[in-house]
């Protein structure tokens, strides 16, 4: 039993250091973007027609500022249109029409399109307002997104180069700092819009297209095969199935639209189930093709990495497992080689990914202050991420297991919304209450491994052990708000499509 759980046990840190080792090299190629020098902004002298799709479902809270914002974007009057493709069940088309009827000056380029089926959730909304228009560019915001003005005639010229298919603003996220949970999701989410997707474009790699605050060209939608909905995550899909067909996509780091951040747990764990889940069906779908491409052996390596970062969270959820039974049965057995491996193991499983963490809190933002105080407070920073493994590695298993499947909408609006609409679906319901009910559990294993191994003398082991319990506990508790109500009252069932 001790080699066993030690062979285990080793298989997981080999695995664990080896994407923490990747974060590095993320980082490595990060510092050498930052360090080039700014580029012009190209010229053209083109005004091509340009379509702003809106995929809408139920928003009630957020659907009038974003009209607002789309309706003033600045392009030439004639070369414009927008398209807000509703397929809401709820109280969003009667403010949709009201907004439009206070706003005469805006009806004419606005088309509400409401489909008799919601088939294929966003990428069926994208797919179904292609092909009522002739425009040769497509621009997405979801309801959450605020662009300026600019946003136009900032993106645009760089589709001067006939092989670019998208152009990518950065995200930004206005209510960053509304709560302890909305700075934790910013510190995550920036590790990737500010430092990853930064690198990958700089370095000539493989990256994607976010779902929205970017512009596709028609041409490299349908050359890639449009829209499609066999994974939860389309945006991830057309990109790569573009770039695999000699397609390039453009980032713009220093160029930021904002939006809005989840305020509550649920919310944001169903967002990053489905990004976990939907990057993992991608994989499935294209990993092989861009392996057996002629593409460089650099492209091929980091593509892999990219598309199977969701590969952590199963690690990180049998570590959870095997920590304990490690610790009791198997640590006492190591060798001397052990206290030569461990402080390499510690810094690259979980040192690089706080820095992977902390340096986009900086670099870009410059706001170092609050990256020193990320940096100190890595422990809490690892814990979070730790206990959220649960949900994505579940997510994870949907995946590997399923195509397509149902976009669930992230509620937007701030404070003044609840996860409620994620669960009205009895699935769902199961889904969170499982996720919740086996945080606590791991939670309170480790935090009765955190007593036993106080009482034994090895303050440091029950420190560690404490950190990760308190993790698992304080995530279930924060999900518990939105969670429980709903077995107490019941939800209106929204129609399946």
């Amino acid at each position: 039993m001790p080699l066993l759980l030690s062979v285990a046990y080793f298989t997981i840190l080999l695995g664990l250091t080896l994407y923490g080792a990747h974060r590095l090299k993320m980082l490595v190629l990060y510092w050498r973007a930052m360090s080039r020098p700014e580029q012009p902004h190209p010229q053209w002298d083109r005004h091509p027609h340009v379509c702003v799709q809106l995929p809408l479902y139920n928003e009630p809270l957020v659907v009038e500022t974003l009209l607002e914002k789309v309706t003033a974007l600045s392009w030439p009057s004639d070369r414009w249109e927008i398209q807000i493709l509703d397929d809401s069940t709820d109280e969003t088309p009667e403010i949709i029409e009201n907004w439009i009827k206070a706003h005469p000056e805006a009806t004419s380029r606005i088309d509400h399109v409401r489909r008799p089926k919601r088939e294929g959730y966003k990428a069926g909304a994208l797919k179904y307002g292609m092909e009522l228009t002739n425009a040769e560019f497509f621009a997405i915001f979801d309801a959450d997104f605020r662009p300026e003005p600019d946003f136009l005639h900032k993106l645009m010229p760089h589709f001067a180069a006939d092989d670019v298919a998208v152009v990518q603003a950065r995200w930004e996220f206005a209510n960053r700092k509304q709560s302890l949970l909305t700075r934790f999701q910013a510190v995550f989410l920036d590790a990737h819009f500010v430092v990853e997707q930064t690198a990958r474009a700089a370095a000539g790699l493989f990256f994607n297209f976010n779902g929205t605050a970017g512009i596709w060209r028609r041409a490299a939608l349908l050359d890639a095969g449009s829209w499609t909905s066999d994974t939860v995550t389309e945006d991830l899909d057309v990109s790569y199935r573009a770039q695999l067909r000699g397609w390039r996509l453009v980032y713009l780091d220093r160029y930021v639209v904002p939006s809005e951040l989840p305020e509550n747990l649920i919310a944001f764990k169903s967002q990053q189930r489905r990004w976990t889940k939907g990057g993992i069906q991608v994989a499935r779908k294209v990993l092989a093709q861009v392996m057996d491409s002629k593409l460089p052996a650099r492209v091929k390596r980091e593509a892999w990495w990219h598309l199977t970062i969701g590969v952590v969270h199963p690690l990180l959820v049998s570590f959870s497992l095997l920590f304990l039974p490690y610790l009791w049965f198997a640590a006492d057995r190591l060798g001397a080689w052990w206290y030569l491996a461990n402080p390499a193991i510690v810094l690259l499983a979980g040192g690089a990914p706080v820095a992977f963490y902390v340096a986009g809190q900086y670099f870009q933002r410059r706001e170092w202050r609050e990256g020193l105080g990320w940096l100190l407070a890595s422990p809490l920073l690892l814990s979070f991420g730790l206990a959220l493994s649960v949900t994505l590695c579940a997510a994870f298993v949907e995946g590997l297991f399923s195509n397509g499947g149902e976009f669930v909408r992230t509620p937007k609006g701030g404070r003044r919304v609840r996860s409620g609409g994620l669960l009205t679906r009895f699935r769902s319901r199961t889904f969170f209450a499982s996720i919740t009910a086996i945080e606590v559990a791991l939670g309170l294993v480790l935090l009765n491994g955190a007593f036993q191994f106080a009482g034994s003398g090895a303050p440091e082991v029950a420190v560690a052990l404490s950190l990760k319990g308190a993790g698992f506990l304080v995530v279930a508790w924060l999900s518990s708000g939105d969670l429980w109500p709903s077995f107490w009252r019941r939800a209106p069932q929204l129609p399946v499509s």
